[in-house]
């Protein structure tokens, strides 16, 4: 027992950035795990018995400020990392994480702080599928992306909050902004717009795609030997977005090449 107590403090703590030790939801690994557990007995057990006999809700009001508030934070925060070394004192090489309390590296900390809450966000996407009764738009991909994406972003802020761990933050969090404008035009636009856009919906999945391609080939310095970065985070980190990319295929697969399906 006390070599698992003593694993643990070394793990969660020990090897914790202290810079956020005292930030929401970085003080423990139990917030987050409290924010999971939470999101998924929601989705799986008390939001599908809270449906059963009762109408779809009409959420468009509210999905339509969620899709602006996403655009708009999403935009800030890429536009905050990227300012914070990217266009500064970054290169494409092996970037390094700075721990030190300097004004730009505690910026850059904190626009990746920001990227957790948003991630947090997201969560609310699969709770408005299965009040608006499209709970087969909460598919086992669907809800895998978003647990593991937060869990890697938080992650990444806790222990290596900067450095070349910010380049795959950056790139999804623009990624993003594409994608919650296209969803916020789909849902609000006219009938010519949205025409236009259903022609290119393939196109938010091959830009997922192309995104962890960019990552896994970007991030993969990692392991050569001229680059000490950190590797913890990516022991989970190059699995999952493999994975991911893997199940983002197949669904690109089933929908685009294989059946010719409508989509709204």
């Amino acid at each position: 027992m006390d070599i698992i107590i003593r694993a643990y403090n070394v793990v969660f703590y020990e090897r914790a950035d202290r810079r956020v030790k005292d930030w929401l939801f970085m003080t423990s690994p139990w917030p987050l795990t409290a924010i999971i557990v939470i999101y998924l007995c929601l989705i799986r057990l008390f939001l599908p018995q809270f449906m059963r006999g009762r109408r779809a809700y009409n959420l468009r009001a509210v999905i339509k400020y969620y899709n602006l508030v996403q655009i708009v934070a999403n935009a800030i925060v890429t536009w905050g990392i990227m300012t914070s070394g990217w266009t500064t004192t970054y290169h494409f090489g092996c970037v390094l994480p700075d721990y030190s309390t300097k004004p730009e590296p505690l910026r850059m900390l904190r626009f990746l702080w920001w990227t957790v809450v948003l991630k947090i966000l997201e969560l609310l996407e699969t709770m408005f599928f299965i009040l608006r009764r499209k709970g087969r738009q909460a598919s086992f991909l669907h809800v895998y992306h978003h647990i593991s994406t937060l869990i890697i972003v938080w992650a990444g802020a806790r222990y290596v909050g900067g450095g070349i761990t910010s380049f795959s933050v950056m790139i999804n969090n623009a990624v993003h902004v594409i994608m919650y404008t296209y969803y916020l035009l789909s849902a609000e636009g006219s009938p010519r717009i949205k025409k236009f856009l259903r022609k290119y919906k393939k196109w938010l999945t091959i830009m997922q795609m192309v995104q962890f391609t960019l990552m896994i080939i970007y991030s993969s310095q990692v392991f050569l030997p001229s680059c000490p970065a950190p590797l913890g985070v990516s022991i989970m980190y190059f699995p999952n977005v493999i994975f991911v990319y893997y199940m983002f295929y197949n669904f690109f697969k089933k929908n685009y090449l294989h059946n010719k399906v409508k989509i709204i």
